[in-house]
């Protein structure tokens, strides 16, 4: 393959990292298996995505809100308000960084669950933000910086990728992610390529849920994308637990 379809195919990787399979709310009917009955005390609600670089170069950013459970309708209306924000990445991205620990998210909030806690229904406008701006200094950056040519790619990929799936992250939620199911989920996307061959993209979905309230304690999503022994590899966690 060209290295020029290996970077579109790549491009390609990126954005399904950012937008994995497993992802749309509503989509799949939720799970009755246990009850789900979520205390009317506010808890600590905590999403961090993490992307490492063929470098070892590591970027994350982790979110927490303050959330609570109000009953609505037959099911459950949640909402949260950002209280702490960690940002680590690689000098490059230095002014990207800077920005999304100045950002606050307020687009995830409030959600709509169903009666057994699947994500029924978001609402809210994510917050703008001067992402355009941080984004052309990060690639500004990235240029000017003596480092190999393949991990130089390898920034750009991401920042274009982030910044074009940004509006997205704050809705491509598990749909049922506040009560998980109790095994894994395993989904699996063929990426055709110009010269007939194929990449994969594996999207992974674990969860533990509370016996007592049927809500998820922790989970972890991890997103594979193998293509001619290129693999590359996506983490996003979440957390709940008591405030």
């Amino acid at each position: 393959m060209s290295g020029f379809d290996r970077r579109a195919v790549l491009r390609l990787a990126a954005g399904a990292a950012l937008l994995p399979l497993a992802s749309a709310a509503g989509a799949h009917p939720s799970d009755p298996g246990s009850a789900f009955a979520p205390p009317d005390t506010p808890m600590l609600y905590v999403r961090r995505l993490e992307r490492v670089f063929p470098d070892g170069a590591r970027f994350s950013v982790a979110r927490s809100f303050e959330v609570r459970f109000e009953h609505w309708g037959g099911g459950f209306r949640v909402e949260g308000r950002q209280v702490g924000v960690e940002v680590e990445a690689p000098e490059a991205l230095a002014a990207f960084a800077r920005l999304e620990r100045e950002r606050e998210e307020r687009g995830l909030f409030p959600l709509l669950l169903d009666g057994n806690g699947a994500i029924a229904e978001g609402a809210g406008t994510p917050f703008a933000t001067r992402l355009d701006a941080a984004v052309r200094e990060s690639l500004s950056r990235i240029e000017a910086r003596a480092q190999g040519a393949e991990a130089r790619a390898e920034l750009v990929r991401f920042v274009q990728a982030f910044h074009q799936s940004a509006g997205r992250l704050v809705t491509e939620l598990p749909y049922d992610l506040f009560a998980p199911p109790a095994g894994p989920r395993v989904e699996s996307r063929q990426v055709a390529l110009p010269d007939g061959e194929s990449g994969e993209v594996t999207v992974t979905f674990t969860a533990a849920r509370d016996p007592a309230t049927g809500l998820m304690r922790e989970a972890v999503r991890e997103v594979v994308t193998a293509l001619q022994g290129d693999r590359r590899r996506t983490l996003e966690t979440w957390h709940l637990a008591p405030l």
